[in-house]
């Protein structure tokens, strides 16, 4: 009998550990897929571009020629959004403000 419950206990204690085990790899896994986006803008800051639309610009061909590696779909929404937009519709002269990545420049110290 003794015996029984010993082994019980140990079937117990094995498949907690395998939970344990999981739970963990899963919480890894979650923290390194957050590391890599944040990796992926180190280096860069947000800034505001100003552009004049072109003769044969719609906002699709701004947000990729201005917001290359973005979703274009995201990128449009953000550019309707700061620029309150009701629509997609834009002509040529309209001055569209844009917020873009841009590589971070490196900050200098001045020592008098």
């Amino acid at each position: 009998m003794t015996s029984r419950v010993h082994n019980a206990i140990q079937t117990v204690s094995v498949f907690g550990l395998l939970i344990i085990l999981v739970v963990s790899i899963g919480a890894i896994a979650v923290k390194v897929a957050w590391l890599d986006g944040a990796l992926a803008t180190a280096g860069t800051e947000l800034v505001y571009r100003e552009v004049v639309v072109q003769p044969g610009d719609t906002l699709w061909t701004i947000a990729a020629r201005q917001m290359p590696g973005e979703d274009p779909r995201d990128a449009v929404a953000r550019i309707r959004q700061l620029n309150q937009l009701f629509s997609a519709e834009i002509y040529p002269g309209q001055v569209l403000t844009l917020e873009v990545l841009q590589p971070a420049q490196g900050q200098q110290l001045v020592y008098r």
